[in-house]
């Protein structure tokens, strides 16, 4: 069960996977996109500390962006079995 803010502003429930890995896909999309930003961010601060400490985060944001895929790609396997199965 997955709760999403629709676009009046309430929060709707999916339950089914495709409207699940709808979800999933928004959300990666949107984390790559902070992703590029921290990125930017990071090339763009010369304080040795600073730079290192941001090197830190993002690795563990890429970690983080692995493991949604993973689950983007478990949710859609879910989604196309149950649909042709």
């Amino acid at each position: 069960l997955v709760i999403t803010p629709d676009p009046s502003g309430m929060h709707s429930h999916v339950e089914d996977p495709l409207s699940i890995a709808e979800l999933l896909r928004e959300t990666l999309s949107e984390e790559l996109q902070a992703m590029n930003n921290l990125s930017a961010r990071w090339h763009m601060i010369e304080d040795e500390s600073t730079a290192h400490a941001l090197e830190h985060l993002i690795a563990k944001k890429r970690e983080m962006l692995r493991d949604l895929w993973d689950l983007l790609r478990d949710v859609e396997a879910r989604a196309f079995a149950s649909k042709h199965g």
